[in-house]
């Protein structure tokens, strides 16, 4: 059982960090090249509730593996359980964040923008709105990338879950 724990946590967090890695660095450069703006704009937005959607269940089942690994196996009090589990909670807080606070606040932002003409007073304001929560996601999208590649390389170099 516990080989089967430790392999749900790793195929958990490979899988999400892959996940950021292919969406980020392969396919939304990709969608942005060859669709027109706006349409490109509408296949992310429809792509993103499905990534979010594999955040929390990968960032779930890491935690609750850790969790298990820890009560049912091992007996010794480490701080890299703590860094571990501290870590992927961050993950999945900054995923949750991502995904249903900015998430729905960058669509709005977007929608007003679409509705506005370039020469609308307001027009500047909503795309100035959208872009700061656009950055603040994609900070927040390589925090993430970066916790997880730093909990993988912990596992590597302590032999461990």
């Amino acid at each position: 059982m516990q080989t089967a724990f430790k392999f749900i946590y790793i195929l958990s967090v490979c899988f999400w960090i892959g996940s950021i890695f292919f969406f980020s660095f392969f396919a939304a450069p990709s969608i942005f090249k060859v669709l027109p703006r706006e349409t490109a704009g509408n296949v992310v937005s429809d792509i993103f509730p499905k990534y979010y959607l594999v955040a929390y269940i990968c960032g779930g089942a890491a935690v609750i593996t850790t969790i298990f690994l820890r009560i049912f196996y091992e007996n010794k009090a480490g701080i890299l359980f703590g860094l571990r589990l501290g870590a992927l909670l961050i993950m999945v807080a900054l995923a949750v964040y991502a995904g249903e606070v900015l998430r729905p606040k960058a669509a709005e932002a977007r929608a007003e923008m679409r509705s506005l003409t370039e020469k609308s007073p307001n027009y500047l304001v909503s795309q100035d709105k959208f872009r700061k929560l656009h950055a603040r996601s994609a900070v927040i999208n390589s925090a993430v990338f970066i916790l997880g590649i730093a909990i993988l390389f912990i596992n590597a170099y302590t032999n461990e879950e």
